[in-house]
């Protein structure tokens, strides 16, 4: 932690530094990131967050749009959290059929969805994070991560090395592709409202979190959500401290409304 830290009473009040600390699956703690303010501005109840994060901001945006870009902002960094707090084994996609489900209701398709997956949280331990995606002539899909306890069936498809679309294993193999370097495809068998496909993650957390984002950062709220979350996951925990701004060695720093922000990343 940083030097000249200590703690204050709980009745006085605030801070001006907070860590953040991810849990690991057997409850050990790592910290990630250290940020330390010019003001006392960090409370454990949260206000904090309230105008905690720099803007860049071009020409004159409207206060709404300044709305949505503070709210993004916050969606963004909870669902980066929550992927590298947890260990999820799979990107899966729901589409949803016309012929099941009228894909412009979104109170009906949320309805089912939430149903099936509160079932495969108590029936089968799912636990997951995940986006909406708004299709460019209406209608919706879902991108999620989940962890490994869902029935699959192989799809017959696979990614090949350099990525893009699912091609048949066959294409795969006749454009010179071993299936051992390939990502299977699968399919989720017990969803029934639509087309899926589920792929075994692999890379850095990081970049997957990251990649997730963006779903947030080009997209548009759903439903009143920018994002979806579920079953037993882990989430980071705070430590609040009081350190001298002046010695504290950051890896960057922005302005805030709050005043100047520190931050040291050991991600």
């Amino acid at each position: 932690m940083s030097n000249k830290l200590f703690r204050l009473t709980a009745s006085e009040g605030k801070y001006n530094g907070r860590a953040k600390l991810y849990p690991s699956k057997n409850g050990a703690l790592t910290i990630v990131e250290e940020m330390v303010c010019s003001n006392f501005i960090f409370n454990p109840n949260g206000l904090e967050l309230r105008g905690l994060r720099g803007e860049m901001k071009i020409g004159k945006p409207t206060p709404e749009l300044e709305k949505i870009a503070r709210s993004k902002a916050r969606a963004n960094a909870k669902i980066k959290d929550l992927i590298l707090c947890n260990q999820f084994d799979y990107f899966v996609t729901l589409t949803l059929s016309p012929d099941k489900v009228n894909r412009n209701d979104y109170e009906s398709i949320i309805k089912r969805l939430n149903t099936y997956l509160a079932n495969r949280v108590k029936r089968n331990g799912l636990y997951y994070v995940g986006v909406p995606e708004l299709h460019k002539k209406g209608g919706f899909h879902f991108h999620f991560l989940m962890n490994d306890c869902l029935p699959l069936i192989d799809s017959g498809t696979v990614v090949r090395p350099i990525g893009g679309r699912p091609v048949r294993s066959e294409t795969a193999r006749k454009q010179g592709y071993s299936l051992e370097d390939c990502r299977t495809v699968y399919n989720l068998k017990d969803w029934k409202l639509g087309y899926t496909t589920a792929i075994r993650l692999q890379g850095d957390r990081r970049a997957i979190a990251n990649y997730v984002g963006k779903y947030i950062t080009k997209g548009k709220k759903v439903g009143g959500r920018w994002y979806y979350s579920g079953g037993d996951l882990r989430r980071p925990k705070y430590f609040y401290f009081n350190t001298d701004f002046d010695s504290f060695d950051p890896d960057y720093s922005f302005d805030t409304p709050n005043g100047e922000m520190l931050v040291r990343s050991y991600l």
